[in-house]
């Protein structure tokens, strides 16, 4: 496929198409930074060898080092084509996805795991990140535009745990709102929470990729308040059978380090 698949009709094939992958390559960063992507797709589905359908869920995480992001709807009809395949067993699905996504990703590492049926019942929610939540602070939003110049920092130094509820932005190209929540850690000067608030409510008529958004936050909290550490990531509510969790830190993080919690929005 050679052009990106959203806002576009494009037929569901019917059996294994690594053709429809569509990469989007990551934009350039000055900043060194880290951290991976996880995806969490509801609605897998495959055949056994008897041709009964077999359901999951499916995660899959690769690092902000890969060359590319694999476009979602390209990732949806994909899989709308495996289910069409008879399998062995999940491993022999987690081979076949892990193989295609790592020959368009080129990441370092990327990890497939589906967690079956049996596996549901230990499947468990939080109902909001760790930390302090910002949105119940009685403030007047100014701008509804993304606006780095609303971080501020306070007196003293901190090491604190924040996030919110109230991240919203756009896909750039059909316009169709990504709900999720924000949370941050970090060591260093203050950062004052009413300001932090403002900046990340200021997204909500933003339009990018939720992945980039992910990093902007992170990169216009490292440019205005210059803490000493800082991990920040987004819970984004799923959509189409899709969640997307981008983590960022300032330090290097590895295959082992991957926190799979999941919010009860999603």
């Amino acid at each position: 496929m050679n052009r990106i698949p959203l806002g576009k009709k494009i037929p569901q094939p019917k059996g294994h198409d690594p053709s429809v992958l569509y990469p989007i390559t990551r934009k350039p960063c000055e900043f060194r930074l880290y951290g991976y992507d996880l995806w969490r797709s509801y609605e897998l589905s495959w055949l056994n060898n008897k041709g009964k359908p077999r359901v999951g869920i499916l995660e899959i995480v690769y690092p902000t080092q890969s060359t590319c992001i694999v476009e979602s709807k390209s990732l949806k009809l994909y899989l709308g084509g495996l289910s069409y395949e008879r399998f062995d067993s999940a491993k022999g699905i987690e081979e076949i996805i892990r193989h295609d996504l790592a020959h368009i990703l080129l990441p370092e590492w990327i990890l497939v795991h589906i967690i079956e049926q049996a596996g549901f019942p230990q499947m468990t929610c939080r109902p909001h990140p760790d930390g302090i939540c910002l949105d119940n602070q009685d403030i007047q939003i100014p701008t509804f535009q993304r606006d780095p110049a609303l971080l501020s920092c306070a007196q003293g130094l901190s090491e604190e745990a924040l996030y919110s509820d109230l991240l919203k932005t756009n896909c750039p190209i059909t316009g169709q709102p990504d709900r999720g929540s924000v949370a941050i850690c970090y060591q260093g000067r203050t950062i004052d929470h009413e300001a932090l608030l403002k900046y990340i409510c200021s997204y909500r008529d933003h339009e990018g990729f939720v992945e980039e958004v992910c990093e902007q936050i992170f990169l216009d909290i490292m440019e205005r308040c210059s803490p000493g550490m800082l991990t920040l990531r987004c819970f984004y509510t799923r959509r189409g059978g899709i969640d997307i969790n981008p983590f960022r830190s300032s330090h290097p993080i590895g295959p082992d380090d991957i926190d799979r919690a999941r919010l009860i929005r999603q």
